[in-house]
């Protein structure tokens, strides 16, 4: 039994068209409330779709459905990756007090939430207290 190595992008390409359409048909349904769906309902059918296109393209434009076991292997662990960069990323993108959204330099006081764009205002450095002990 051997495998074919070569498939028809002409006929990917269409699949990749249709779905489109159908993503494109579905967004706009559940976007303007033609059938009262819920956001989880339409959001998880442009999942789907967004899904079921980029398994096309990885498996047939990128060649993955004629490679071995070891290099499907090392696709396994790459949406655990995704997600604990997300965990990372997530709380400086979320917050709109971030201090992210402030002038680089400044630190926000996370007590009281005012915005401190001179550091020497509240933060000095250590030991600078006793300097009249430190020059003798």
């Amino acid at each position: 039994m051997s495998e074919d190595k070569h498939f028809n992008a002409d006929q990917v390409f269409k699949y990749l068209i249709l779905f489109t359409a159908l993503e494109v048909a579905w967004g706009y349904v559940g976007g303007t409330r033609v059938l009262d769906w819920n956001k989880l309902m339409l959001w998880g059918g442009l999942l789907f779709f967004a899904t079921l296109k980029a398994w096309l393209i990885a498996v047939y434009f990128m060649h993955l459905k004629f490679e071995g076991w070891v290099v499907k292997s090392l696709i396994l662990p790459t949406p655990f990756l995704v997600m604990v960069i997300m965990g990372y990323v997530l709380g400086d993108v979320a917050n709109d007090d971030a201090p992210l959204n402030h002038p680089i330099g400044s630190m926000m006081d996370s007590d009281t939430g005012t915005v401190h764009r001179d550091l020497r205002d509240v933060w000095s450095m250590p030991g600078a207290e006793d300097d009249g002990a430190a020059e003798h």
